[in-house]
């Protein structure tokens, strides 16, 4: 095993969650190896597999997973009458670029069981980092650096659309202005939102921007 994660559902005590990956033959270097994740409901005293879902990762620069790599969510997503999902977040160890523009990591999939199977309704990274202004990696004197940090949080919305609730997804934003050799650091705090809707098999996350929506005006949604 790569990364595993498991736990008792906590709504139904009968009831558990897992998240394994584990190396495909033949690809054993990290970050070059080709991966299956198997998330699976099963039954909480005989493991008797209940419903799975299973899919393909690709490690490269950008995508790394290590043990501690795969964590289980399970708040209530409760998105219709007795439709409750989860979420397994998958985080990245890869290191990445020295000097990046902007980067994400712990994307998060929402699960929802319909019998034998987990269908994947949602997908979106819930931390992001970009560089607004200057040069992460410049040494000059008096340059000024500007970078926003933003982490997503996720609640169910009263309306509905196909059946699903609607998802707020609220980015909470961090600002920090700095200026090379000097000790002067400001920073700051906002928050942006917006409504994602179910289109009959996903919600759509078109509105989200590939993440950066928070890096334009606020939205008054």
């Amino acid at each position: 095993m790569v990364a595993q994660a498991c736990r008792v559902w906590p709504y139904d005590a009968s009831l558990a969650l897992a998240a394994v990956a584990y190396p495909m033959p033949g690809s054993d270097r990290i970050g070059e190896r080709q991966l299956r994740l198997v998330v699976a409901m099963l039954g909480a005293e005989d493991a008797r597999l209940l419903a799975v879902h299973e899919t393909d990762l690709a490690e490269d620069a950008a995508f790394a997973l290590t043990g501690d790599g795969l964590l289980l969510d399970t708040a209530r997503y409760d998105l219709a009458k007795g439709v409750r999902a989860f979420g397994v977040v998958l985080r990245s160890a890869a290191p990445g670029p020295s000097c990046p523009d902007g980067r994400a990591n712990d994307e998060m999939t929402l699960y929802v069981r319909e019998g034998e199977t987990l269908r994947p309704v949602f997908t979106s990274n819930l931390d992001f980092w970009a560089r607004v202004e200057g040069e992460p990696c410049s040494w000059a004197p008096g340059q000024r650096l500007v970078t926003e940090e933003a982490r997503f949080t996720i609640a169910v919305q009263p309306t509905a659309h196909h059946g699903f609730a609607d998802l707020r997804v609220q980015s909470n934003v961090a600002r920090t202005e700095t200026v090379t050799g000097s000790d002067r650091e400001t920073s700051s705090q906002r928050r942006d939102s917006r409504v994602l809707r179910y289109d009959g098999s996903r919600y759509d996350t078109s509105a989200l921007q590939n993440g950066f929506f928070w890096t334009q005006a606020p939205s008054d949604e």
